[in-house]
């Protein structure tokens, strides 16, 4: 098994995190992972927005209580907000966006910290944490990712192969050489 496939196997969701602070160096580590992330064209659409202050945090936390699935900010010692810019790449800033948090997350993961992703885009969360993190209009709101040190140890499975691969055509599944 590679690094990188170990690493993708054994990142959890984590929403529980020790106090402890995490390192400037370590916090520009991960902003670099997502910094090199691909996207359409190069557009590199992205925007990340570092928060820290404790005040701010429990802001984000209760504005997305609102609407997602959002424990872990206002406990993380840090959240990362990934903000694209549609008119820099109209057609997929999306995936520019998304793929940008999952290079920072797998990032983290490989430095030894726990991360989470809190998918706010189109939510009703969306509007009050550009208001309060003072996100331009243009600017959308792809994700949260609170960071820090884990303080709990989660395990899921994944569904087999054989449940989600098809070949050549939809409903095709793999045959047993295949398996």
């Amino acid at each position: 098994m590679t690094e990188i496939t170990e690493a993708i196997q054994s990142r959890r969701t984590i929403r529980k995190f020790k106090k402890e602070p995490v390192p400037r160096e370590t916090v520009e580590e991960i902003l670099e992972a997502g910094r090199w992330a691909q996207s359409f064209n190069n557009a590199q659409p992205w925007k990340f927005v570092v928060v820290q202050e404790e005040g701010t945090k429990r802001r984000l936390s209760e504005e997305a209580g609102r609407s997602v699935y959002y424990r872990g900010i206002a406990e993380a010692p840090l959240t990362i907000v990934v903000c694209v810019d549609p008119s820099q790449e109209p057609s997929h800033w999306i995936e520019a966006g998304s793929i940008a948090h999952q290079n920072m997350s797998l990032a983290t993961h490989s430095l030894g910290l726990g991360s989470s992703w809190i998918g706010i885009l189109n939510s009703k969360a969306e509007e009050p944490i550009k208001k309060v993190l003072g996100i331009p209009k243009n600017m959308r709101v792809i994700s949260l990712m609170p960071v820090g040190f884990a303080d709990e140890k989660p395990e899921r499975g994944r569904k087999p192969l054989q449940e989600i691969v098809y070949y050549e055509r939809y409903g095709v599944g793999m045959s047993e050489d295949q398996e």
